[in-house]
């Protein structure tokens, strides 16, 4: 999800899955503002709903950049003969990904879910 189109699934019902113990961190005043500006913009979304999706999606971003490199060229764009390339995955990829299945996996059996299945697949 890109974090421009947060708008409308906010606008959406929303079906996600909660951890069952609550984490507890402190913002800064000009983050916290921003969000129960938010939060009021949108009084259909909670704000743990809105926090999860403003992570969610920088997630997606930073781990993009972590998993992920060029690689060899693969050819060029047939309209507009742009260089393409492979996308390759960092060691440092490889290692959140696992990391991210383990706790996933244990997450998942904090909620009842006796065999998760990963995150990640291994591609």
């Amino acid at each position: 999800m890109q974090s421009a189109d947060l708008h409308k699934v906010w606008g959406k019902p929303d079906n996600t899955r909660l951890t069952s113990k609550q984490q507890s961190f402190r913002l800064p005043i000009h983050v916290a503002a921003k969000i129960n500006a938010l939060c009021e913009l949108y009084p259909q979304r909670t704000k743990t709903e809105i926090v999860g999706d403003l992570l969610a999606t920088a997630l997606d971003e930073a781990i993009s950049g972590l998993c992920w490199t060029q690689g060899r060229s693969v050819g060029h764009h047939p309209d507009t003969e742009e260089e393409l390339f492979e996308r390759v995955m960092t060691d440092e990829g490889v290692r959140f990904q696992d990391a991210a299945n383990k706790h996933f996996k244990a997450l998942e059996r904090e909620l009842g879910n006796k065999t998760p299945a990963d995150l990640y697949s291994k591609s």
